[in-house]
């Protein structure tokens, strides 16, 4: 059964607000830049490389472009209760290991 645009909002928003405060504790040097606003997560690494995350009422998803992975369109899986992929990669997992990833690279190109 699809979400409606209410279900979807809250899911989604509870989503971006968990998915920022996920990637807020990774930050332990606290060099990311995380902004949350009107249905879109934005993380800036000193590089100036980006993630985004926005939701998009219309398709009922969480879209995610980021430096390493591309860009990604989750559906909510209403089983797993998970943002996922068609391929079952979850939203969290995938954005935690990006994230650890170029954190790391930062930290090594200084």
């Amino acid at each position: 059964m699809a979400l409606s645009e209410t279900a979807f909002i809250t899911l989604a928003e509870a989503a971006l607000n968990r998915l920022g405060v996920m990637v807020e504790a990774l930050d332990e040097e606290d060099i990311l830049e995380v902004e949350q606003a009107s249905g879109m997560l934005t993380i800036e690494l000193p590089s100036g490389r980006q993630f985004v995350l926005n939701r998009q009422i219309p398709t009922r998803q969480i879209w995610l472009s980021s430096p390493l992975s591309g860009g990604l369109r989750f559906d909510y899986d209403e089983g797993e209760q998970q943002w996922a992929l068609a391929d079952g990669r979850r939203l969290d997992t995938l954005l935690k290991a990006d994230v650890e990833t170029l954190l790391e690279n930062e930290a090594e190109n200084g």
